[in-house]
């Protein structure tokens, strides 16, 4: 049996794998995924950076004549500048400093006279040349002569001179002036050009951004996809569903689930064999503690030789033992079958508070003998769809509790109340909900998670003599969920405990 759970457990995982041509690790993932936004991050800014720099580098003449000009108007005036400040204060520095601005003036105007087009505009720099010189050659030539003479004053003759300077002036400023028409323009088209340049700057930027998101979610949907999956799976497993996860990714993920699906496999085959094990177990357990309760019969009622009162002391005790067996064998049995979905429910629109009152006042004949008061307070209760023996199995548990745990003169209080829509129960569906109230010993709060589990029972239950299976509540558990309701606890110790039911209204139940 055990090869062919192996077996059959290979089989069903090697279907879910993937052929794929490579492995790439989760790792490699990442870092592959940040260097391709980082890329297209770097590429969207070298098209940005492209498109500006065509905007900022123009090659139009009139944006380098027009400065030029201004530049070497700025030497000739420093030229005549230079030349009264020498012939005021004798400076061999002027002199020297002079002479350098000339040449300066000499290189940038015929640097200036290649980059114009227009021969009559080259005429006029031509003309600015031949007049400096000739302002130079006058001031080199005073200069000579007050180096002979100290004492000799050539400053009205140099301010005599500016005529020539202005000369050189007007030359320039023809030459500007030709460019100033153009220069406007090309300043013109330059801001239309700056303003299509900023909202195409915007839109690169913007459709980066949204590339860049998208390739994130993108990223982040890869690795988180599968690690969904693997959680629908482990509730899935929760819910006793034990069905194997699709591979989808080639990294460490994939190890994962793979041996999650192992696990599954492994899991949903050990179930079939509990529930096998556990339907077996029941069925040959019924018919020897038939034959025990028969046997009792047989001996109590027996003609030939009554028993004596102590023999029929004991055989009640072994027959109360084997009522006692028999129930826990028959809930253990529905529990299994539930936990597999192979109970059928009957379902039928039933008013819920005529099935339930015959257990009620089968309770209040048993709480009479010991001094426990029990009450109803029943509301107009719509019909609901129910299963009435499964249900009136979980309302016998609920009041056998109750007043298994509750103490001699004590109270217990049975509500049926009809709840209307709320946000947060049933997606806002009106509900029924039917409370057991007690006034027993209480259950700690540590213990009221756990106690809808098999087999647990409250710490405090050694406070009464009375011993349960573990067995009742995980049954009322699962019986109202298959109702489509929810079971809900409430309890302090020493005070008491409630039970609620709630049913939902408009339920569809399964067919």
């Amino acid at each position: 049996m055990k090869d062919s759970i192996e077996e059959s457990g290979s089989t069903s995982l090697t279907t879910t794998r993937p052929i794929l041509p490579f492995r790439v690790s989760l790792f490699r993932k990442i870092v592959l995924s940040f260097i391709g936004i980082i890329f297209f991050m770097l590429i969207a800014g070298v098209v940005l950076l492209v498109h500006l720099k065509s905007l900022f580098s123009s090659d139009q003449s009139e944006f380098r004549i027009v400065p030029m000009t201004e530049q070497v108007e700025r030497l000739v005036d420093s030229e005549r500048e230079l030349a009264l400040k020498f012939f005021h204060t004798r400076d061999v520095y002027d002199e020297e400093t002079l002479l350098i601005i000339a040449d300066q003036f000499t290189s940038d105007a015929d640097s200036l006279k290649r980059m114009i087009e227009r021969e009559d505009l080259r005429a006029k720099t031509d003309v600015a040349l031949r007049w400096n010189s000739r302002y130079l050659d006058f001031v080199k030539s005073k200069i000579l002569e007050v180096k002979e003479n100290p004492r000799l004053n050539v400053v009205p003759e140099i301010e005599s001179c500016d005529t020539m300077v202005d000369s050189v002036r007007q030359a320039l400023l023809d030459i500007q002036h030709s460019y100033i028409s153009p220069l406007s323009k090309s300043l013109r088209r330059l801001a239309q050009q700056t303003s299509e340049s900023i909202l195409t700057a915007g839109i690169i930027l913007a459709i980066s951004v949204v590339i860049g998101v998208v390739l994130a979610v993108m990223m982040a949907r890869g690795f988180t996809r599968p690690i969904q999956s693997l959680k629908a799976g482990t509730e899935k497993v929760s819910q006793g569903q034990y069905e194997n996860v699709p591979i989808t990714s080639t990294d460490e993920i994939a190890d994962l689930t793979k041996a999650f699906n192992l696990m599954s496999e492994k899991l949903r085959q050990l179930d079939e064999m509990r529930m096998e094990l556990m339907s077996e177990i029941s069925h040959e357990m019924r018919t020897p503690l038939q034959v025990i309760k028969a046997g009792c019969y047989s001996i109590v009622h027996t003609k030939d030789s009554p028993p004596t009162p102590r023999q029929r002391e004991a055989v009640g005790m072994i027959h109360q033992a084997t009522n006692r067996i028999n129930q826990f064998v028959n809930s253990f049995l529905d529990i299994a079958k539930m936990e597999a979905g192979l109970m059928k429910f009957h379902f039928e629109e039933s008013d819920i508070v005529e099935v339930l009152t015959p257990l009620i006042q089968e309770g209040q004949l048993i709480a009479q003998s010991r001094n426990i008061t029990v009450e109803t307070k029943a509301q107009d209760i719509p019909r609901l769809p129910i299963d009435r023996e499964r249900m009136s199995q979980v309302f016998s548990n609920l009041l056998s509790n109750a007043l298994k745990y509750t103490p001699d003169g004590g109270s217990i209080t049975v509500g049926f109340h009809h709840c209307p829509p709320d946000a947060g129960k049933f997606d806002g569906k009106g509900y029924v909900r039917i409370d057991v109230s007690d006034t027993g010993v209480g259950i700690p709060k540590d213990d009221l998670q756990k106690l809808f589990n098999k087999f647990f029972q409250a710490k405090n239950t050694p406070l009464v003599n009375e011993k349960g299976s573990g067995l009742g509540l995980a049954l009322v558990k699962h019986v109202t969920e298959a109702h489509g309701g929810k079971v809900d606890v409430a309890s302090e110790v020493g005070k008491g405990s409630t039970f609620s039911i709630l049913l939902p209204l408009g339920h569809e139940p399964p067919q």
